[in-house]
């Protein structure tokens, strides 16, 4: 679980220029993005947050990736 948040985590998007990350569940948390991890790193990092692997418009606005299959490794 992230701090700040009350149960689990259902979505997240980054903001436009990439600075910001919104996640929210029963609770809505802004992050400032670390901009020093490396792509890999930053998935990672999101798929152990979220626990299960994004969902097509996640991947989309997340990664600005539209190509199929998982993302994230069976959890």
């Amino acid at each position: 679980m992230l701090d700040g948040h009350t149960g689990a985590v259902w979505a997240m998007a980054f903001s436009p220029d990439g600075h910001t990350l919104v996640t929210g569940g029963t609770t809505v948390q802004l992050w400032k993005v670390d901009a020093s991890l490396d792509p890999a790193q930053a998935i990672e990092r999101i798929c152990r947050t979220v626990t299960r692997n994004l969902t097509a418009e996640e991947r989309a606005a997340s990664l600005h990736d539209t190509s199929a299959g998982p993302v994230c490794p069976a959890t």
